[in-house]
Formats: structure tokens, sequence, C-alpha cells
């Protein structure tokens, strides 16, 4: 393995802000008539702080939404091409590298899959990818992936297929942009859904909630058959094609059993660089509070590098302006796993809030009190005692005076808004832990806060916020009575 390749040379921020994880922290990239969009001054600003926390590669997910023909002549696509020109810029004046991460054959509002075994749709597909790699030439790095719906089992697909089309689609980059990177995605049980997600009579590949547990199936002989033919195909793929490849091929990338995936990382990296693809460990996709997952963090980052000859991988967010913490955290599991997260939290707000600032720090991990995919601590504390933890956090907050502080580090946005922010978070879920709280309107208040947008948009086909948001209330209604976590897209 090259120096470059060393653990923890790729840091990378992957922020996904397609509409289903649309909210108040998150960009709007694609319906510019309504809130949450972000200027290029807040992107110019954000790149600048994620350089500053130690990131060197920012990823985003080119979402289906943006992956159908003629898509780049429609005008809110034309804005989005502005603004990752603009991120494109300002990372490269920060030594940052940009990743579009991409679905290899799904697309348009309804996420359908194209099936790469028909010749007419395999041509469609080609095309959109050549159509992006022509819009976006200066792109450092494409991720392709294997579909967030559920991908290909339709005419004979298989996980080879999607190894197929991969290379294929590889190779097409590589020719058009010979100086971009290749990284394709083993994601899922591995490789989400081709060959098993399963739909009604008269399916067509268009994503179907009620299927999507069908595709996270784990069968032991599919991974030995898929991840041999990988190893196979890998010499046909351009030179330097980066692998990503989880400690387990689980939700929480746990190498359990006949899940484990440690060998298949250790035997792929004898040739091709390798780096993982966990978005469990910060944030998951489900509840929106500010997070403090950094203990289950620090512990993965050490069992990666122990476990085979990994370079980095992705920290993953859909609260830029809420989880800065998460974010400095997260570079720094990969700059120096061995750190201690605690103190670098203490750290982090003495910076951001002055020298009283680390003073918050000893409540913030109450936020993960609700059980949630990628956290699982089960806290042993009354309801009371939570409610009262709540507002001795809400009162430091208030007492803190910013008016006249230089912070140490740039963070954006301004720490007057994130202390604002931590301030809410902390009335709030006072608020819902007292002994008779109105739950109708503590719930339209958060909804107001921090999902405004959706009153103004159709239901999504993946209708994450609000499952969510009702995991959430009924935690509260019932007291940690429910401690199964709010589960991820695939349970």
């Amino acid at each position: 393995m090259n120096e470059s390749d060393s653990f923890g040379s790729r840091r990378i921020i992957y922020n996904n802000f397609t509409e289903h994880l649309l909210n108040a922290y998150n960009p709007n990239m694609t319906y510019p008539d309504l809130p949450y969009t972000w200027s290029d001054e807040d992107w110019r600003s954000e790149i600048k702080m994620l350089a500053g926390f130690g990131f060197n590669v920012f990823s985003f997910w080119l979402a289906p939404r943006l992956f159908f023909t003629n898509a780049v002549q429609q005008p809110f696509v034309k804005r989005y091409i502005s603004q990752i020109r603009t991120i494109l810029d300002e990372a490269h004046a920060n030594n940052m590298k940009v990743e579009a991460l991409l679905c290899v054959a799904t697309m348009g509002d309804e996420w359908q899959t194209l099936c790469p075994n028909c010749p007419e749709q395999l041509n469609t597909i080609l095309n959109l990818w050549e159509m992006w790699a022509d819009t976006l030439p200066d792109m450092d790095i494409w991720h392709i992936f294997p579909g967030d719906p559920g991908a290909c089992s339709l005419n004979g697909c298989t996980a080879n297929t999607f190894i197929d089309l991969s290379c294929q689609v590889a190779n097409l980059l590589t020719k058009k942009l010979p100086n971009a990177e290749i990284t394709v995605n083993t994601w899922g049980p591995p490789i989400f859904g081709w060959g098993i997600i399963e739909g009604p009579k008269g399916w067509k590949g268009e994503f179907l909630q009620d299927y999507q547990v069908s595709a996270w199936k784990h069968i032991p002989e599919r991974t030995n058959e898929c991840m041999t033919y990988l190893l196979k195909k890998l010499p046909d793929f351009p030179k330097g094609t980066c692998i990503a490849i989880n400690l387990g091929f689980n939700p929480d990338s746990k190498p359990e059993g006949t899940m484990d995936a440690r060998a298949w990382a250790r035997e792929i990296a004898k040739t091709n660089p390798i780096q993982t693809w966990d978005f469990s460990l910060t944030e998951g996709e489900n509840c929106i509070t500010p997070h403090f997952r950094f203990e289950r963090l620090f512990q993965q980052r050490k069992m990666e590098r122990e476990s085979a000859p990994y370079r980095g991988g992705i920290c993953y967010t859909m609260t830029p302006l809420l989880n800065i913490l998460s974010l400095y955290e997260a570079a720094h599991s990969f700059l120096n796993p061995d750190d201690d997260y605690m103190q670098l939290a203490k750290d982090f707000y003495n910076k951001v809030f002055g020298e009283n600032g680390s003073q918050i720090v000893e409540d913030l991990p109450l936020f993960e009190v609700i059980p949630d995919w990628g956290h699982y601590a089960n806290f042993d504390i009354s309801k009371q005692d939570f409610n009262r933890r709540m507002k001795m956090l809400a009162s430091k907050l208030s007492s803190m005076d910013l008016r006249d502080f230089t912070p140490q580090i740039h963070i954006h946005p301004s720490p007057e808004y994130h202390r604002k922010e931590l301030l809410f978070f902390a009335n709030f879920m006072a608020a819902m832990s007292e002994s008779s709280p109105d739950f109708n309107a503590l719930s339209k208040q958060y909804k107001k806060h921090v999902y405004e947008i959706y009153e103004y948009l159709p239901s999504h086909v993946d209708p994450r916020p609000d499952l969510a948001m009702n995991k959430m209330i009924t935690f509260f209604k019932n007291w940690k009575e429910d401690s199964s976590p709010t589960p991820g897209k695939w349970a």
C-alpha cells in the first residue's frame, strides 16, 4: 500500500441533501423556490470549515431526481450544477477533492431502476452517465453505487450484473475523463438489492416502500459468489479503482459470522485501494437532533485500522448546519482514532463558545436518548432526571453571551446560530419530557422548525421524515417503553 493510501489518508465528508432528507439544517439543492436554499457564499463558508476540520474529500449524492434524459436542460438542475461548480472551485482552493455519488441505474422522481439486461434501458443508463460526465468534467471522483431503492432483480439480473455494469460505466468515465478517480461500492448484503429485491406482479423496478425489506437478505452463498466474481473482474476496471467495502455486510457494518467482510476487504486491498462507507456511525438517516455518537465512532475507526489496509472512508451528514460537532469529531476519528472524544468535544466548544463552552458537553450525550439506527446506548435515567438535565443545559446555553467573542475556529453557520439551535433542542426535549406535555402542539412546533419544506412538497416515495418524527413522539409518550431503535432503511 502506498503511503498516500495509509489509514486516514482519505477523509470524506458525505452530505446527502436529496429530497427525502431535506430539513432546516440541510441544503435544499433541488427546489430553488422553497425554504433551506443556500447561497454560493454559504457553500464557500461550509467548504472552508470542512477543510479546516481536516476533511480532504467532499462527497454528495447526485440523486435519481437529477438522473433522467435531458435533466441538465431543466432550470432547477442548471441551478444545481451552478452550485456544484461553486463547491468544486472552493474545494480545490482548499486542497479538497469532490466526489459525485450516483446510483448506477436508478432514475427519476419515482426512483425506477432500469435493467441493464434490456438493451434499450442499458443504452439509456450509459447515456445518462455520459451526460453527467460531460456536464461536470472537473469532478475529481465518480462513485458508482448499487442503488438506494434496491436495484434490479428483473430479467436475470444478479449482483454480478451490477459488477459488469459498474465496470462498463467506470471505463466509459475513464475514457472521457482520464484524470478522474473511480470508486465502486459494494454496499449491501453485499451489493444492495441486485437480484434479490421483490416486487408485485407487473413491477417495473420502481421504488416500493413495502418491499424494501426484501432487498436486505444475507445469503452467504450469494456473497461468496459475487465477491469472488468481483475479485476476478477487478483487472478489467480502470487502474486504481477504489472499492468501498465495510467491515460487515449489514446496516451497522458489524463483522459478524458469515456477514464478516474483512477477509474480502484484505483480498481486494492486494490490488486496489479500499475504504469504508458506513453512514450509521455519525447520524444514520432518521431522528434529527444534535448527535453525540462518538464512543462507537472511535471504536469502529480503531477496528477498521486494525482489520484491513483501509485508507479511510466516509463521514455522513444530513444536518450540516446542526451537527457541526459530529463533523469535527468524525474528521478527527480518521486523523487519530486514539483521541479522547470527550476532550475533543470540550476543546471544540471552548473554541466556538469561549472558555466556558465546555460546560455543556456533559449534557450533550442525552440528545441520543431516543434509540435510533446507528446508536444503541441504553440510558439509565428517569424521565424526571432527563427533564432536569435538559433544563440545566438550556440554562447554560441561555447564559452565554457571544456578542464580543471571536471564535478560535471557523464554523458554518455562526457560533450564535449554533447556540440558538442547541437551545431550541434543549428546550424542546425538556418540554417533551414534562409530566403532561401537549404532544400535538410540540409535534407541530418541531415540524415547523425542522421540516417546514414538506408543507410544499408531495409525499416522497421514501417517507423518512414522518417515520422519524412519529418515532420520537412515541418514545416520549411512552418514555423508554419501546427501546427498539428506529430502523435503517432496510429494516
